[in-house]
């Protein structure tokens, strides 16, 4: 169900932006947007919380007891790792779904002086939330897709869960890298397009996997 809602929040995001994402920092351009257009928006950071975060506390608390012994303080700093990861992508959605309507109004109904801040306050939230919240859950991702990807391989799952979870987890962390030089801006989108397409595809190959196995996958991961 999470990769489900992820594929969804690119597929709202999609509509909204026409595949051009620079828009969302642009506060001009989307407090000018229509009622239903913000609304679509809204969703998708809605559906990014319900795809790409609070599933990982499931995955991640999962992981923590199937994996506990073996991982040790790795294990303990993986599942860490991915809360923060889900604390820095929520506060990051929710700004932006909580603020998008509330400074639209403001927008349509103020001055020029009042349109200008309301302007300046969304791109402020867009920015802060998409490269700098966002943008530092790539040293997190990677280290927790490290830990578990040791520990699934070693439980004996094959390379259909491993690599995606490789690809993403090194993605994030280049996410993160080119992040800091405006040149590298380019493969920086490149880099997020990679996360959004091959994560969801992860989350829905291993939850179909380990629900076919579950019965005796805990019991087989524990020594």
């Amino acid at each position: 169900m999470g990769g489900i809602f992820a594929y969804l929040n690119v597929a709202f995001m999609l509509m909204v932006t026409q595949g051009d994402m620079r828009m969302t920092f642009d506060g001009a351009a989307m407090l000018s947007l229509p009622a239903e257009t913000r609304e679509l928006f809204r969703y998708s950071m809605f559906a990014d919380v319900l795809g790409f975060y609070l599933p990982m506390v499931v995955i991640g608390g999962y992981f923590w007891a199937s994996f506990r012994e073996q991982a040790g303080p790795l294990g303990d700093m993986a599942v860490l790792a991915i809360l923060l990861y889900v604390m820095l992508g929520v506060t990051g959605a929710s700004l932006q779904l909580a603020t998008l309507h509330p400074l639209a109004d403001l927008h349509a109904a103020g001055d020029a002086a009042a349109r200008a801040a309301a302007e300046a306050a969304w791109s402020s939230i867009a920015i802060g939330s998409q490269k700098g919240l966002w943008w530092c859950e790539g040293p997190v991702v990677l280290f927790w897709g490290l830990v578990v990807g040791k520990q699934l391989k070693a439980a004996g799952w094959g390379k259909s869960i491993l690599w995606p979870l490789t690809l993403v987890g090194w993605c994030f962390g280049l996410f993160f890298v080119t992040g800091f030089f405006a040149q590298l801006d380019e493969v920086n989108r490149a880099l997020l397009v990679v996360v959004v397409l091959v994560f969801p595809l992860w989350l829905i190959m291993f939850g179909t996997q380990l629900l076919s196995r579950r019965p005796g996958f805990v019991a087989s991961a524990r020594p």
